[in-house]
């Protein structure tokens, strides 16, 4: 079944297919490798998520600023989580991260990731929006899906933030998670996506450590990694 969504000004075709991907089962941690760098206050918000992913015990955050990780270290991970702004990968180093995540591996992209390898279509295409604008206020997130796994159950929020616009791939096929109406501003918060095997969150929520700090965009950015690694979504019950 499909259904059709406005995102921004651009319609795109939504598929509602990928809502429940069931835990393997598995009780081992799930290892994250954090992929940050070249803008935003990428030194310091990482950590705040890294703390609270960790203390579920259910994972293990690496942090790297090396876009050669992508190459070859990248397969001793679950998931990848990205916070960068900019940079030029190689082409081998693009298709390094697109081949983990359509061979299996999840994907998580914070707000600047759209923003960041505009030298990739591949990589456009993977994640699904690429930047092309921002506002910023306080604003409120308002819960647009209510049956996916990451976002059942949340209610609207408010958040200091920055807001970001996109242009989305003409390949794209996103599941629209969150949104945000204010003025002419009215566009998707967060999605999710399928890339061959692999899965794809992304939020363009997380500027700098207001946003960071706010318990509710850590709650969605943990329960997305649980979705991402293709485990059973939990609430983290040590937000601030």
């Amino acid at each position: 079944m499909k259904r059709l969504i406005l995102i921004g000004t651009v319609l795109l075709c939504v598929v509602v297919a990928a809502g429940v991907l069931v835990a393997a089962g598995s009780d081992k941690k799930i290892k994250v490798m954090f992929f940050r760098g070249g803008g935003h206050d990428w030194q310091n918000c990482p950590p705040i998520i890294k703390n609270v992913l960790e203390k579920t015990n259910d994972f293990e955050v690496t942090f790297t600023e090396n876009l050669d990780d992508l190459k070859e270290r990248i397969k001793q991970f679950d998931i990848i989580m990205q916070y960068t702004t900019g940079m030029e990968p190689t082409k081998e180093q693009e298709n390094g991260l697109c081949d983990f995540v359509q061979n299996g591996g999840g994907y998580v992209g914070i707000h600047s990731a759209t923003d960041s390898f505009k030298n990739c279509d591949r990589f456009w295409e993977m994640v699904g929006g690429r930047f092309a604008g921002h506002g910023g206020g306080k604003f409120t997130v308002y819960i647009y899906d209510h049956e996916h796994p990451i976002t059942r159950g949340m209610k609207d929020f408010e958040i200091q933030d920055e807001t970001y616009a996109h242009n989305y791939h003409r390949n794209a096929q996103m599941r629209s998670l969150t949104r945000m109406n204010r003025g002419n501003e009215r566009q998707s918060m967060a999605w999710v996506s399928s890339y061959g095997k692999g899965r794809v969150f992304y939020t363009s929520n997380g500027h700098d450590r207001q946003a960071w700090t706010n318990p509710h965009f850590q709650r969605l950015v943990v329960r997305g990694a649980y979705w991402a690694a293709g485990r059973k979504v939990k609430d983290p019950t040590n937000i601030r």
